[in-house]
């Protein structure tokens, strides 16, 4: 497993592309009361040499261990999401990037938790919800009823 990516390739031109595939390790976090593993985690790289630095495509696929939270049985839940972003410098700390090296755990570490969703179901289970009411309106607003707007 390869935690970190260079992306500067030695004798590259503007216009030539590389790509690298890479499985990697990331941290288990706490998020909604509930702990997260992280039971398989893939990235695929694209980086592309532009004249003002490097253009990066990053995609990552991962497999978190987490809990339904209507029956607190455990779930894997599949995350996918992408990036993509021009480096004009050596370093990026929003991509996790150092002296022209993707730190991919890193990356995961501050993205992850942004990917999950704050309710998490066990697959056939749906969340409890009032039964649905049509457009009935909250009677504390009926004091509104005959009020309108003029002028216009």
């Amino acid at each position: 497993m390869n935690n970190r990516i260079p992306l500067r390739k030695p004798g590259s031109e503007v216009g030539d592309r590389h790509e690298i595939h890479a499985e990697f390790e990331a941290e288990p976090f706490d998020l909604y009361g509930r702990h997260h593993e992280i039971t398989h985690a893939e990235a695929d790289v694209a980086v592309t040499k532009v004249s003002e630095g490097l253009h990066l495509d990053l995609r990552v696929n991962t497999v978190v261990a987490t809990t339904c939270d209507r029956t607190l049985e455990p779930v894997e839940l599949r995350l996918d999401f992408r990036d993509s972003e021009l480096l004009a410098g050596p370093d990026d700390e929003e991509l996790a990037v150092e002296d022209w090296t993707l730190d991919l755990k890193r990356y995961a570490g501050r993205t992850l938790p942004n990917e999950v969703p704050m309710q998490v179901f066990k697959e056939g289970t749906e969340p409890v919800r009032p039964p649905d009411e049509g457009d009935e309106v909250d009677p504390r607003w009926r004091g509104l009823d005959d009020i309108t707007v003029s002028g216009f």
